[in-house]
């Protein structure tokens, strides 16, 4: 049963990873976002006028906010993929 979760989980991440790249590509407002966080974080890492404490609270700060948005986008895609099965079998198309 956990190889059938691990293989599930894998394709979780492989299909969005698959609609990120997708989204950057199709919507410009997000890639120019994508852009400037790269930016950003960049400035952030070279600048010597804020202290290393400072820095590592933005960092933490940062991948915790990943963390909650990547747990977010597979809990929403599993919904999805739920809700979908249920309108599949109330449709009848699924038994």
């Amino acid at each position: 049963m956990d190889e059938y979760k691990e293989i599930l989980e894998d394709a979780l991440v492989e299909r969005l990873e698959m609609a990120y790249f997708k989204l950057i590509e199709e919507n410009e407002e997000v890639k120019e976002a994508v852009e400037s966080v790269k930016i950003l974080s960049k400035e952030l890492y070279e600048n010597k006028d804020i202290p290393i404490e400072v820095k590592r609270k933005i960092e933490d700060y940062k991948d915790i906010s990943n963390f909650i948005e990547r747990e977010m986008q597979e809990f929403i895609y599993i919904e999805g993929i739920k809700d979908s099965i249920k309108l599949l079998k109330a449709l009848g198309i699924l038994v």
